[in-house]
């Protein structure tokens, strides 16, 4: 989509919408939800590193980021991405990601963290192998029990991933998804060399949940200790994922680090 409007967040009643939003996107019970206080605290008094970035299409706000300052003077933690179920894989979240870089680039920022589930191979696809981003560490049940519609009864494994918005290797991804060149066919990565590892992952993991939990928690089980052995033991780090439409799996590809990407 390229008719919208992407712009800080800073009006109260905006505020409020967003709680609906997050409940929509996530089915979030009211206690998991960023309360619309907490989210005027952001706005107005964590500085500009601290930013709710919101998608306009016709004063409807689809889509926002939630960006919050670290330790770190020149790294940021986005603490959350939700696009509206209608608008989803439409190149909103992307769109927001590209300007949410804009902004951090012209604060100082060289890198930006955040979370997500190993087994959402659409953010899998939009994270890694549309912006560039790496897959640093695993972490096990990262949050704990949530109730909501898409976590409950699901541990939330997590990967952390590094953004790194300065990097080449973040400009040619970038690059390469404007000129629509990031096929699931294409191996963004030297094939030939023996220290690279595959996981595979279900396509749509949510379905599956639906259909067989069971089958789902065995999955989770399954990749997480692949993942455990992988980042955590062997110190690889993700560095490409491939979305097979055709064959309804995906793979993240990892890789030792050589040098600086």
């Amino acid at each position: 989509m390229d008719n919208g409007l992407i712009k800080p967040i800073i009006e109260i009643n905006t505020f409020h919408e967003l709680l609906e939003t997050q409940k929509k996107v996530w089915g979030l019970e009211d206690i998991d939800v960023v309360p619309t206080h907490l989210l005027k605290v952001v706005s107005d008094e964590m500085g500009p590193k601290a930013v709710i970035l919101g998608y306009f299409l016709d004063d409807e706000i689809i889509g926002f980021t939630l960006t919050l300052p670290t330790s770190n003077p020149q790294e940021v933690i986005m603490h959350m991405l939700a696009v509206a179920t209608d608008f989803q894989r439409k190149n909103v979240g992307y769109s927001l990601m590209l300007k949410l870089r804009e902004l951090m680039l012209s604060q100082n920022i060289d890198k930006i963290f955040w979370t997500f589930d190993p087994l959402e191979s659409v953010n899998a696809n939009l994270y890694i192998r549309k912006l560039g981003g790496i897959i640093t560490r695993h972490s096990v049940d990262y949050y704990g029990p949530i109730e909501s519609r898409i976590h409950s009864g699901f541990p939330t494994d997590r990967f952390i991933v590094e953004w790194n918005i300065r990097d080449k290797h973040v400009e040619n991804r970038i690059k390469d998804s404007v000129k629509g060149n990031c096929s699931s066919s294409q191996l963004n990565c030297p094939c030939a060399d023996s220290d690279i590892q595959f996981v595979e992952i279900p396509l749509n993991i949510q379905e599956l949940k639906k259909e067989d939990i069971s089958g789902a928690i065995k999955i989770r089980i399954e990749t997480r200790s692949k993942f455990e052995e992988i980042i955590e033991k062997s110190n690889y780090v993700g560095l490409d994922f491939i979305y097979d439409k055709i064959n309804r799996k995906g793979s993240y590809i990892f890789k030792k680090p050589l040098s600086k990407l």
